[in-house]
């Protein structure tokens, strides 16, 4: 038989673990919602043209790590907005965005390496990422791709994948990929029409479900 006070001895024990567990937890959870009470601070700011204070409170959270700071401070540096035009402090940001995921670094990564702005030029990269964007639902993604694979010079044009994006993207309400798909349309043959929507339906029934269809939050 085990003794008593080895038993209340590992009892205590896996108390104090269990009550230092969830107060790591409360700490973590509190960092968070201080961080998004932050972000959110600097993204109003932001959308109010204040761009001293959005870089004041979106600088240290993009630093910390924190991808939509990033991929906000990234769109501030490209166009100008509180701080000098930097193509190359804003593909820092851009970049640090999209390897967490994020879908507006990945759609801005993107963009950047398919015009090729201050860099050169990259499209099966470019491709890739407003892939992984358009994935999670961002409909300007959506329409690059629609764009990319139909007018694309060095790489094999797709009919059927650009019909597919437009339609997705048609399908969020985006003013230019109807016009964008319909005129597509008029060169495709019945068959690859069909196919086209066939894709868009399956992308539907898998991503369509884990993710919210929606609009990009800064880049319109």
């Amino acid at each position: 038989m085990r003794r008593p006070s080895l038993i209340a001895c590992e009892h205590n024990i896996g108390g104090w673990k269990t009550a230092q567990l969830f107060c790591t937890l409360a700490l973590v959870l509190a960092s968070a919602a201080i961080a998004r009470a932050d972000f959110e601070a600097g993204k109003r700011a932001y959308e109010q043209g204040d761009y001293a204070t959005a870089l004041k409170e979106l600088t240290p959270l993009a630093e910390q790590g924190n991808a939509e700071a990033q991929a906000l401070l990234g769109l501030m540096h490209f166009e100008g907005q509180g701080v000098p035009r930097d193509p190359s402090q804003a593909l820092k940001w851009y970049k640090a965005a999209a390897e967490q995921g994020n879908p507006e670094g990945q759609l801005q990564l993107g963009v950047i390496y398919l015009m090729g702005i201050g860099v050169a030029r990259n499209t099966p990269q470019a491709l890739k990422l407003l892939k992984l964007s358009a994935d999670q639902g961002t409909r300007d993604a959506q329409v690059f791709l629609g764009l990319a694979y139909r007018n694309l010079q060095d790489a094999p044009r797709d009919f059927i994948q650009a019909y597919m994006w437009f339609h997705l993207a048609a399908l969020q309400g985006d003013p230019l990929a109807p016009k964008q798909r319909d005129d597509l349309e008029r060169l495709m043959t019945p068959d690859q029409v069909a196919k086209a929507r066939g894709l868009a339906a399956a992308w539907k029934s898998v991503c369509g479900t884990k993710v919210p269809l929606r609009r990009n939050k800064y880049f319109e």
